[in-house]
């Protein structure tokens, strides 16, 4: 989609960071219009914003991932409870691909109420920038071993 950097890395910062959710809005319309993000959403079952851990949604007080899902306003149902992030001591813009990829293991667990729901469905996940595609990749085996009949990504940016 966006290059993660001048204007959208600043717009991205506001919105993640410092709280201004009005951005949401107007970042999901923007994806909205991009004819892969439709041509994914069709081929999809449900969207599954990747998940905050529990400590950064008390931080920020909000899930950025699960605002920008809700204002595509997909064809799908958004299942924003269908997977949990354990808490992690480091966040991941921090940490290089090796790093992230040794982070992110058992990082994600499918929650007991989803794990037979999950089986057999098409899963698009959406999350804000992809950097190295670590957590993207960690979120898709675990609803791969889950049972996924498989998984597709969008991504507002992505670095350079």
């Amino acid at each position: 989609m966006l290059d993660y950097a001048y204007p959208w890395q600043n717009v991205i910062a506001r919105y993640k960071f410092h709280g201004d959710t009005g951005l949401a809005h107007g970042l999901g319309r923007l994806m909205s219009s991009h004819p892969q993000v439709e041509q994914v959403l069709d081929g999809s079952d449900l969207l599954l914003p990747v998940p905050t851990s529990d400590q950064r949604l008390r931080e920020r007080g909000f899930n950025h991932t699960l605002l920008l899902a809700r204002a595509l306003h997909p064809p799908i149902p958004v299942w924003h409870r269908a997977v949990e992030r354990r808490h992690t001591l480091q966040s991941q813009h921090e940490l290089g691909r090796a790093q992230r990829l040794r982070h992110l293991q058992k990082a994600f667990a499918v929650a007991p109420d989803f794990s037979s729901r999950i089986r057999g469905r098409h899963i698009a996940l959406l999350d804000d920038v992809m950097t190295t595609g670590a957590t993207l990749d960690a979120l898709a085996g675990c609803l791969l071993q889950s049972g996924a009949a498989g998984v597709s990504a969008l991504v507002l940016c992505r670095t350079p």
